[in-house]
């Protein structure tokens, strides 16, 4: 009889423990996708494993002007190239949209699929291809756009402004007054057409530490 008592007060041990750590894994993976939600703006984590320095973004046959951007991220001092740093980029199509394919995972549901990754190499260099975007139909004057963000190792994923367009009428100088996080450099490039007619462009950028 003690023999039976005890084995049952076992099993009910073990099930309240077995209880106890399946809920708090379901709290842990509530809390998480919690704050992705939240962090609409987020990106750098969800990066692919076989990153590399430079990405090509749209899908053959995405309509509109070729457009590469490059650059070197550098560490605080200004000069020492910075390796190993994630740079996440995604921007409208050229109607302005951040078009969908409807199968879309993580903050591609808000971002669609013009966007991409990088990770800077030995040099902190980064380099994308893509197209240039449009600016938003129903946000007035806002100037056409690519959103970056960044992280690194002791540089958790912060926001830069966007790079803008130095031929974009839009760019006020109201707008120029209200950039908050330039990189370091200006967030507004110059584009110049190469021999094959495709844009280029280039930012650099200087890491920051944010709280």
């Amino acid at each position: 009889m003690i023999m039976k008592k005890t084995l049952f007060l076992c099993l009910i041990s073990l099930y309240a423990i077995f209880f106890a750590c399946s809920q708090t894994e379901n709290n842990t993976n509530s809390i998480i996708s919690t704050n992705q939600e939240k962090c609409n703006w987020c990106g750098t984590s969800e990066a692919p494993q076989n990153v590399t320095w430079n990405t090509v973004i749209p899908p053959k046959g995405e309509a509109g002007e070729k457009l590469i951007i490059s650059g070197t991220v550098y560490l605080p001092d200004r000069k020492t190239p910075a390796k190993d740093i994630i740079v996440y980029v995604h921007h409208t199509n050229i109607k302005g949209l951040y078009p969908k394919k409807g199968n879309e995972k993580g903050n591609g549901k808000y971002h669609g699929y013009l966007r991409g990754w990088m990770k800077t190499d030995s040099n902190g260099k980064y380099k994308f291809e893509t197209i240039r975007p449009a600016p938003y139909h129903s946000h007035g004057g806002e100037p056409a756009h690519i959103h970056y963000n960044i992280q690194g190792t002791d540089y958790p994923e912060y926001w830069l402004t966007a790079t803008w367009f130095a031929d974009d009428p839009r760019i006020t100088n109201e707008y120029k007054k209200n950039v908050k996080r330039s990189g370091g450099f200006s967030n507004i490039i110059v584009l110049t057409k190469d021999e094959n007619n495709v844009l280029r462009g280039e930012r650099n950028i200087v890491l920051e530490k944010f709280k």
